[in-house]
């Protein structure tokens, strides 16, 4: 969580969102940003920095605020290159923390978003990916290696290319979360909801292989707390080690890393399915996505494949007359 310290009323919130409204921890520092960022734009461009600290701030001053002053944030977003989306991601972070005001703490008079319409990004950002050839160069890097390092990096990049995880899923699982004599496991996904994954055979034996590693050569006697993935020190590894691992893999694949993220894994795992015929449907429940509509974007890069492939059909650039003076 941030630990930037913020007035009593955004602890309110932090609490109420965390609590309640059960979002996950990343999205509510993401929220708390946007939060920090508007109140110093209320501090610095409407009250004329009357606080040193927005700290200092209070529920009357948010009670002075109004549409326009929302506008006024929302243009200096713009003047700050901020994108259509982000902008749009912000006030939605603003709607949600004002109607947090007005209807549970009853603390405002009036909403100052009311007025303003919800708008849509239109502009659809395409996630990269790697191809079914690629993913397969990804899982050979350490495919015949029985080292440890090697053995739980296999088993890291199965879970990510075969079972769609996320970075904070894979870093939280637990040994004690597999089963299997079911071939599946359970984890603790977005938004803290649980969900059901499942193990193909290749997924199952590297795992297998990696745990059984770790039960004939523990590293000490320390106790860790069941988490599947531990570093050399046995300790849990963290985010930023994965990160680096995931890379270094890009490199010996011979992959571009600087074209590709960790989350590319899980963007590859759910477009290959995808091209394979998996239903959208079932590849919302796979993915975890608690609306049907984040995971269509699969759908819009299968028919940007398609058409890629369609501008690449021998008959494209054919031009009649060309054709007509040949027969001549």
């Amino acid at each position: 969580m941030n630990t930037i310290t913020y007035p009593e009323f955004i602890e309110d919130f932090k609490n109420y969102v965390a609590g309640i409204k059960n979002l996950s921890a990343s999205y509510i520092d993401s929220m708390l940003s946007t939060l920090k960022g508007f109140l110093e734009f209320v501090n610095d461009h409407i009250f004329d920095c009357k606080y040193e600290n927005i700290r200092e701030m209070t529920l009357n001053d948010i009670r002075f605020l109004n549409t326009s002053d929302i506008y006024g944030f929302i243009f200096y977003l713009a003047e700050n290159h901020n994108s259509i989306g982000t902008r749009i991601k912000k006030i939605e972070h603003l709607r949600t923390f004002f109607d947090f005001l007005y209807k549970i703490k009853t603390a405002l008079f009036k909403e100052p978003l009311k007025t303003i319409k919800r708008e849509k990004n239109t502009y659809i950002k395409l996630p990269k990916y790697l191809s079914l050839s690629e993913s397969k160069k990804i899982l050979q890097v350490y495919a015949n290696k029985d080292d440890f390092r090697s053995l739980r990096n296999n088993a890291m990049l199965h879970l990510f290319l075969c079972c769609g995880l996320r970075l904070e899923e894979l870093n939280e699982i637990k040994i004690s979360d597999f089963d299997f004599n079911e071939n599946k496991f359970i984890i603790l996904g977005k938004g803290n909801k649980e969900r059901t994954c499942y193990l193909n055979t290749n997924t199952k034996d590297a795992l297998q292989k990696y745990i059984n590693y770790r039960i004939n050569n523990p590293l000490d006697d320390k106790k860790i707390d069941n988490f599947l993935f531990i570093s050399q020190w046995n300790k849990k590894i963290s985010s930023r080690q994965i990160r680096k691992i995931v890379k270094k893999t890009y490199e010996k694949a011979e992959i571009d890393e600087t074209q590709y993220s960790v989350h590319s894994l899980r963007h590859s795992f759910a477009t290959i399915l995808y091209k394979s015929g998996v239903d959208i449907r079932l590849l919302q429940i796979l993915l975890g996505h608690s609306r049907i509509e984040t995971t269509q974007i699969y759908a819009h890069m299968h028919s940007e494949s398609l058409m890629n492939a369609m501008q690449g059909h021998p008959m494209s650039h054919f031009k009649i007359k060309d054709a007509l003076a040949f027969n001549c």
